[in-house]
Order: C-alpha cells, then sequence, then structure tokens
C-alpha cells in the first residue's frame, strides 16, 4: 500500500489560536477554567482539556465570578455573550477571525434592513452564534433546494458557515440571485477550509480510497469525507485503533487528510499504523529492514550512534587523538539517559510520538534492562578515562535525571525543570557539549587543548544540538502545549523559533570560520561546515514542510551526526 498525507491535515489557524489561547491561560490561572461549549470538535483533545482542569459546559448555572469562561472558535450571537456576562465570569473571546469577520458583515447587512441567509448546517455552534446578528430576520439553509423554499425577501444578504464546500456555495449563490433581485453574496469560506478541500480533490484524484482522521461531530471533517467520497471510497476515523486494515488492504494507494480540529499526534498515529502495516506485507527482506530501522530509531540507538559520531568530530577539531573509550561512553551515556527520559516523560510521549510510545509500553522491561546495562558501560569507560570524565559523567547523568524529576513542591507553578521555559533545548545540549567535547578534553591530561578550542568546539556542539532540539520541540508543540511543558516554540512561537534557529545556525559557521583561521582549530574544521550547511537545508526542508514527521523526518534530523563522524574519519 502506497501512502500520499495531506501536508494542510491538522489544525487551521482558528482553532489552533483557540487552544493556544486557553491553554496559555491555564498555565497562568488559579480559577476554574470552563470554555462555552466544547473549544473544538474532537473528543480526544477536550478529554485531555479536562485533564487540566478545563471543563467544557453550557449551563450558566456552572459560570460565576470565580470562573474563566473561554468563547470557543466557532464564536456566540450577542444575546447569549450578554448572558455569560451577566453570571460575572471572566470572558475570553477565543473566536476564530474568520467567524468574527462573518459576523460584522451578518450585523452591518441587518441594519441595512436586510435579510440573512446562512449557507451551513443547522443547529451548528458557529451557524447559531451567526443567526444571533441578523437581528431576528436570519435563515439557514443547507443545500440549493433549500433555496426555492424560502419565502419572499426584499433584499437578501448571503454568506456562508466558514468549513462549507466552495463549489456547493457558488450553485447557491447562482440561486439564491436567480430568486431575489437585491442580493449581496459574500464569500465567507475561509481560505484554509478552501486550500484543505482543494488538497483533498487533488490527492483523491491520485488514490484508490481516502482515510479522513477527525472528531465524528465535526462539521469540517465530515464536509472532506463527503468531497473525497465523490471520488474514492473513504474511511472516517477518530483514532488508529478504528482503521478497518481488512478494507484498507484492498487498495494500492491511500491518501490520508485530517479535519481543521484534529491534532497532529492523531493523524500520526493514523499514519504510523498504515506504514507500518504497509511494510509488514512487503517482502521479507524489505519487511525486515524497515522493523531493524524502527527498532534502532526508537529505542534510540540512532541517535546514541550519532552522539558518538559527534564526540568523534568534536576530538578531530580539538586536535586529540580519537579516544574509542570516550565514543563508547557518548553512545551507552546517551542512550540511557534519552530513554530514561521516554519513561519519565509518558504523557508527552503518548501525545507526540504515538508509535514510540506503544514501542517502549510493549518493550519495557528489555529496556529497562537495557539501560542498566548501557549505564554500567558509560561508567566503566569514564572510569577508565580518569577522574575528570568519571565526574562529568555522573554530573551529566544526574542533570538527565533532575530534568525529569520533581524538585519543587507539588503546588509550585512548574513543578519540574522540564516545564521551565526553554530550559529542555538548553539543558540537552549542554549535556551534549559536556560529554562530547568536555569530557574527551580532560582525558587529554596536560596535552589538553587549549581553553579557546575548547570553548570553540563546545559552541559548535551545542549550537548544533540545540538546533535539533529545537526542531523536534517544534514537531511537538501541540502535545507540549496540553502537558504544560514551555518549550520555546511554545513561549516564542514557532515562525520566531525557526529565525532564532537560523540565526544561530548563522553563528556558528562563522564562529567555526573565524576559529580557523585564527588557528583555535585545524584547518580541516572547515569540513565541518557541511555539518552547518546540512542543518540550514533541513531547516528550509522543515518550513517548507516537505519533511516533517515520521521516521525518515528523524534520521534526516539525526543524519547532520552521521555526517560528522563521517568527515572525523575521513579527515584529521
Amino acid at each position: 500500500m502506497k501512502l500520499i498525507v495531506a501536508k494542510k491535515a491538522g489544525f487551521c489557524m482558528g482553532v489552533k489560536r483557540a487552544l493556544e489561547m486557553v491553554l496559555d491561560r491555564a498555565r497562568e490561572e488559579n480559577n476554574d477554567i470552563f470554555t462555552y461549549g466544547p473549544m473544538i470538535h474532537n473528543p480526544q483533545v477536550v478529554s485531555l482539556l479536562s485533564l487540566k482542569k478545563i471543563s467544557s459546559s453550557r449551563d450558566l448555572d456552572d459560570f460565576s465570578e470565580e470562573v474563566v469562561c473561554f468563547i470557543s472558535a466557532h464564536g456566540i450571537s450577542p444575546e447569549r455573550r450578554k448572558s455569560l456576562k451577566a453570571t460575572g465570569a471572566c470572558i475570553c473571546d477565543a473566536s476564530c477571525p474568520d467567524v468574527v469577520k462573518v459576523q460584522g458583515i451578518i450585523k452591518k447587512y441587518a441594519l441595512k434592513g436586510y435579510s440573512t441567509v446562512i449557507f451551513g448546517d443547522r443547529g451548528h455552534t458557529e451557524v447559531e452564534g451567526l443567526l444571533g446578528f441578523s437581528a431576528g430576520n436570519g435563515m439557514v439553509i443547507n443545500s440549493v433546494a433549500e433555496v426555492d423554499e424560502l419565502p419572499p425577501l426584499e433584499k437578501v444578504c448571503l454568506v456562508s458557515q466558514t468549513t462549507r464546500n466552495m463549489d456547493e456555495f457558488r450553485r447557491v449563490a447562482d440561486a439564491v440571485r436567480a430568486r431575489f433581485q437585491e442580493v449581496e453574496v459574500f464569500n465567507t469560506i475561509c481560505s484554509s477550509t478552501l486550500s484543505r478541500q482543494e488538497e483533498v480533490i487533488e490527492i483523491s484524484e491520485k488514490v484508490d480510497a481516502m482515510v479522513v482522521v477527525g472528531g465524528k461531530n465535526s462539521a469540517n471533517t465530515a464536509r472532506l469525507s463527503l468531497i473525497a467520497g465523490e471520488f474514492v471510497p473513504v474511511f472516517q476515523v477518530e483514532t488508529a485503533e478504528e482503521l478497518n486494515m481488512d478494507e484498507l488492504s484492498r487498495y494500492h494507494t491511500v491518501g490520508v487528510t485530517a479535519g481543521a480540529s484534529t491534532p497532529n499526534w492523531l493523524i500520526q498515529g493514523v499514519v504510523d499504523h498504515l506504514r507500518g502495516w504497509t511494510w509488514r506485507k512487503k517482502n521479507l527482506p524489505l519487511r525486515w529492514l524497515y522493523s531493524v530501522a524502527a527498532v534502532i530509531v526508537k529505542a534510540n540507538f540512532f541517535i546514541a550512534f550519532g552522539g558518538a559520531c559527534l564526540t568523534a568530530a568534536a576530538m578531530r577539531l580539538l586536535g586529540i587523538q580519537i579516544l574509542w573509550p570516550a565514543l563508547l561512553l557518548s553512545f551507552s551515556l546517551f542512550l540511557s539517559i534519552y530513554n530514561l527520559n521516554i519513561f519519565a516523560d509518558q504523557p508527552a510521549i503518548f501525545l507526540n510520538q504515538p508509535s514510540r510510545y506503544r514501542f517502549f509500553h510493549n518493550n519495557r522491561l528489555i529496556l529497562r534492562w537495557l539501560n542498566a546495562l548501557s549505564l554500567a558501560t558509560a561508567f566503566v569507560c569514564a572510569a577508565f578515562l580518569g577522574v575528570g570524565p568519571f565526574l562529568l559523567t555522573v554530573i551529566t547523568l544526574l542533570s538527565g535525571l533532575a530534568y525529569s524529576s520533581t524538585i519543587l513542591p507539588s503546588s509550585f507553578p512548574g513543578t519540574r525543570l522540564k516545564n521551565l521555559t526553554g530550559l529542555k533545548e538548553f539543558l540537552s545540549s549542554l549535556g551534549w557539549g559536556v560529554v562530547a567535547v568536555l569530557v574527551p578534553a580532560a582525558a587529554t591530561g596536560p596535552d589538553r587543548p587549549s581553553v579557546v578550542a575548547i570553548i570553540v568546539v563546545f559552541l559548535f556542539v551545542f549550537s548544533i544540538m540545540f538546533v535539533r532540539s529545537t526542531l523536534f520541540a517544534i514537531r511537538d508543540i501541540q502535545g507540549d502545549r496540553l502537558v504544560g511543558r514551555e518549550t520555546l516554540p511554545v513561549v516564542l512561537g514557532v515562525e520566531r523559533t525557526k529565525i532564532v534557529l537560523l540565526f544561530l545556525i548563522t553563528l556558528n559557521a562563522l564562529g567555526l570560520i573565524v576559529a580557523g583561521i585564527l588557528g583555535w582549530v585545524p584547518v580541516s574544521g572547515y569540513y565541518y561546515l557541511a555539518v552547518i550547511a546540512y542543518g540550514c537545508l533541513y531547516l528550509i526542508l522543515y518550513h517548507k514542510r516537505i519533511l516533517y514527521r515520521g521516521l525518515v523526518h528523524e534520521v534526516l534530523v539525526d543524519g547532520q551526526l552521521i555526517l560528522a563522524g563521517l568527515i572525523a574519519g575521513l579527515f584529521r
């Protein structure tokens, strides 16, 4: 089975904005937080919000002066807003800007005496809110056929629910213009919906079946299913567990898309399940190769090997001989720390990396024994290298454990180091610098490199790993927000974070060039500019969403470290 995954699947701007607003407030607020009705039409997200004490209600008796109430992305009517304000609750408006725009159009033309006709789903939260702006003179139609059922009207203002189908709206608009003399038509379908629908049509023309991921109560998800259903058989699911592989196995090429209220981890769970099933059905050599590659990456062997490669590169830049115990130390220590952090951070792993979560859950006993063995190996190597490397290893390990350990009373905001703003990326990169640079430097004795060389190489390693760690934090931003982790992308936003990374990559390249000119690192250090260029290229590919998630994404990001090791092996 071949998969084609939609690039525009997942949260739209309005849903993302609303979710970020309520999660940001939840981090700061001690009072109860309610949303007037579900914040978004996805039961899995609503369930997770409830775990963060963000409740959903339409009962005005639940609201009081001690309560913060969020209006969902769908918006509400003026009358309902007035009723909410009367409760004394602190009202926060997370209405989608596109919905607010439609509300403004309806209100403006209602004041001019126009009757409002809304092309939408009766009873939908957004439509009910829009009707409230029509001054009691609004009607809802769901199809072209219903235009003839409208009463005689002098002046008509036609708008659309923001998630309706564009072709249907055009047909409705033509029918309304044909029936009534004075008509003002406003195409209020949001651009995100339009581009998503266009992409679904494009993919549907290339596949034999389509999987649509999203809540059963999501109107825009249902719309995508209807559009795709005009071309191919459609399977709408909320989670990977609902996939009917007996049916899907009949099709050679399958497309995957998702509604505007579907989080990334649910989409990725479906994609991982389909890809895993596809490889299991291939011939034995390919199936074996995929299975081995998946285990190597999921169990963190690949990133641990990357750690050894980067350590070798650091030793070349320091101008010292390759110390094999230092390479084995890097491999063992990074393997154990990454695995320990996954065991200690199950909620975030469940949301951000569902396939890795299942792998660790199913193989937890073997992986725990592997951790014990890798830790023992790391300490043996550190002891062999000397007192300095041993102490640095102990400090790095304790720092890694502290990252996921409670350090303050549970009543204190941010009781874990990993919840403190941007600390995840900083501590991770710092640990890499210590193990890859300071440990080998400390093991060389009196002939150790100069302090300036150590600083330059340390910053080189730190910058590379900071970019890597932050790229994964951008990928995991939705899950990190839900578990309350304030990573750099959560605090700065994705676009600003990308600018920071590009600035850091540029500084790293300039620093290596200057260090080579001044003789602080060997001339062969210029070859490592290829490693920095690799990181810059991948950042561009990630920005364009050419590669941004899954097994291939992880292998390519960490391929930067393997490249550093290859250069270390080829050039002295």
